[in-house]
C-alpha cells in the first residue's frame, strides 16, 4: 500500500507534467501563432451591419398604405372584395360604387387595394349608401347618346341600348347598320292598332286613321288587305303625332275658276290637272278656288278622290306651255302627310322607331328580322348605359336621368358640374331625348350626395361636402 509521501511525490508529478504541457509549444517544437483579439470584433460589427441594411431594405419593400387612405377614399379588401369608405380614419361599409363616388369631392376620390390584416384595427362605421343605384355608373366612353331603338314584339315594346341586333343584308350582300333605316323617299311604312285606333306610320310620323273613314282609307291606300299589328301606346307615342288620315277636301269644289285665272274659262275647282313636259314625269295638280294649281302628291291623289275629287271627277291634260301663267299654290294635303303610297311592313319583320339626338334630332321607322323569343323590356348593352335629359322643348328644365346595363333611369335632381365630376362625367355628355323615350325606361332611386353619404342612424359624412 503506498504510503503519504508516495501520494505527495504522485501529485507533485503530475503538477510539472501539466505546466510543462501548456508552455512547451506544439510538438515537434513548432509554437502556434497568437490570435489577434479584434478579429472578432470585426466580424460581429459585419454580421451587425448586414441586419441593419437588411431591416432598412425590408420596410421600403414591404407594402405600406397611401398617405390618406384612411379619409375619403374607396378602400378594397383584397381577395375578399368587400368595400368601404374612408371618412377620418374610420372605414363605412358601402352598398356600391356609384354611392362612394358620390359622397366623396371628384378631386379627391380614388380607389386603395389593402389586405384585411391592414385594417384589422381601424374602427368602422354605418353602412352608406343608396340600396338599388348602380354598382358602378357606366363609364363615358360606354355611354350611348342616340341610336335607341324600340320594336315591337309579340308582347309589347323592346327598347334596346346600345344593343346590335341582326339585319337582313343589303343589295350588295353587306349587313348594314343595326336597324334597316329607312332611305329618303321610302314608302316603308306599318299599320297599327292602338288604343282601339288604327294608325299608320310613314316617314317617321304617326296618322291616326278615323274610325269612319278606315274601310276607305285602307282601299284608297291599297293596304285593305295588310293585317295591323298590335303596338302599345308607348311604342307609338315614340312618333310625332301628325295629322290625321282622311278624305280631301276643297272649298267651292265643282265651281267656275275666278274669271282672273290664267287656266281655260270652263274650268272647275278642283279638277285634277295633270301636267306633262318633255324628259320628266308628268305632275299632277288640283285647281283651287283662286284659280291656281295646288301639287297632289301620289300619296294625297288616292284620298282627294275620296272626297272633293268624287264631287268633282274631272282630270284635265295641260302641257308645261299651257299653265306657264297659271301661279301655283300650297298643296291641299296636310304638309306632314307622306308623299308615296306606303309599302307597309309584312310580318317577316319588326317595326322599330329608331332615336337620332343631336342637332338632327329625329325618329325613324326601321326593321328587323322578327325573333320569336324577344320579350318587352329594356335591354342595354353590358357595360353601356346613358346620361339622358328629357325635355320637352330646348331650353326647358328636365331632370337628368342615369341609364345602367341594368335598363332602370336613375335621376339626379339639382345636378351640378361637380355632381356629374363625382360620377365619371361631364356636361356635354348629357343628351336630349323626347319625353316619350324616357317614359320608356323604368325608374330606380334618385342618386343624390345626402343620401349616399348618410349612414344609418347618422348625420352625412364630412367627407361629402362638396
Amino acid at each position: 500500500m503506498a504510503s503519504k509521501r508516495d501520494l505527495v511525490e504522485a501529485q507533485t508529478y503530475s503538477r510539472r507534467r501539466l505546466l510543462t504541457a501548456f508552455v512547451s509549444g506544439a510538438p515537434g517544437g513548432q509554437e502556434l501563432e497568437p490570435t489577434t483579439p479584434l478579429r472578432g470584433v470585426v466580424a460581429g460589427g459585419l454580421l451587425t451591419a448586414v441586419l441593419v441594411v437588411g431591416s432598412l431594405a425590408w420596410g421600403q419593400l414591404k407594402p405600406t398604405l397611401p398617405q390618406g387612405w384612411d379619409d375619403g377614399k374607396l378602400v378594397v379588401v383584397k381577395g375578399v372584395g368587400t368595400r368601404y369608405l374612408s371618412s377620418k380614419g374610420v372605414l363605412y361599409p358601402v352598398l356600391n360604387v356609384t354611392s362612394a363616388r358620390l359622397a366623396v369631392p371628384s378631386s379627391a376620390f380614388a380607389t386603395v387595394q389593402v389586405s384585411e390584416d391592414d385594417i384589422a384595427e381601424t374602427p368602422r362605421g354605418g353602412t352608406i349608401g343608396i340600396a338599388g343605384a348602380p354598382d358602378a355608373p357606366p363609364a363615358a366612353d360606354r355611354l350611348v347618346p342616340t341610336g335607341w331603338l324600340s320594336c315591337l314584339v309579340p308582347d309589347g315594346a323592346r327598347t334596346l341600348v346600345g344593343v346590335d341586333v341582326p339585319v337582313d343584308a343589303d343589295a350588295d350582300g353587306k349587313p348594314d347598320a343595326p336597324g334597316t333605316a329607312v332611305p329618303d323617299g321610302s314608302t316603308s311604312a306599318v299599320l297599327v292598332h292602338a288604343a282601339d285606333d288604327l294608325y299608320l306610320v310613314q316617314d317617321g310620323v304617326r296618322h291616326r286613321i278615323a274610325a269612319q273613314d278606315v274601310a276607305a282609307v285602307q282601299r284608297a291606300l291599297e293596304v285593305e288587305g295588310v293585317v295591323p299589328q298590335e303596338a302599345p301606346a308607348a311604342w307609338l307615342n315614340l312618333f310625332p303625332e301628325g295629322t290625321d288620315l282622311g278624305p280631301v277636301t276643297l272649298e267651292h269644289a265643282g265651281e267656275p275658276v275666278p274669271s282672273m285665272s290664267a287656266l281655260p274659262a270652263d274650268t272647275l275647282v278642283g279638277t285634277v290637272a295633270e301636267v306633262s313636259a318633255a324628259g320628266v314625269p308628268t305632275q299632277r295638280y288640283v285647281v283651287d278656288d283662286h284659280g291656281e294649281l295646288a301639287p297632289l302628291s301620289d300619296f294625297a291623289t288616292p284620298l282627294y278622290a275620296l272626297g272633293s275629287g268624287a264631287v268633282v271627277d274631272r282630270t284635265a291634260q295641260f302641257t308645261s306651255a299651257d299653265v306657264a301663267d297659271v301661279r301655283a299654290s300650297d298643296p291641299v294635303a296636310p304638309s306632314d302627310w307622306p308623299s308615296a303610297l306606303p309599302d307597309v311592313v309584312g310580318a317577316d319583320a319588326s317595326p322599330c322607331a329608331r332615336l337620332t339626338t343631336g342637332e338632327d334630332a329625329h325618329v325613324d321607322l326601321v326593321t328587323t328580322p322578327v325573333d320569336a323569343e324577344a320579350h318587352a323590356g329594356v335591354l342595354v348593352a353590358p357595360g353601356a348605359g346613358a346620361l339622358v335629359a328629357a325635355r320637352t322643348a330646348p331650353g326647358a328644365t328636365a331632370t337628368v336621368r342615369l341609364v345602367d346595363e341594368s335598363g332602370r333611369a336613375f335621376a339626379i335632381p339639382d345636378v351640378t358640374d361637380e355632381l356629374l365630376a363625382r360620377l365619371g362625367y361631364e356636361p356635354e355628355h348629357v343628351a336630349s331625348v323626347p319625353p316619350a323615350w324616357a317614359a320608356l325606361l323604368p325608374s330606380g332611386p334618385a342618386l343624390t350626395i345626402a343620401a349616399a353619404s348618410t349612414p344609418t342612424g347618422g348625420a352625412p359624412l364630412p367627407t361629402a361636402a362638396p
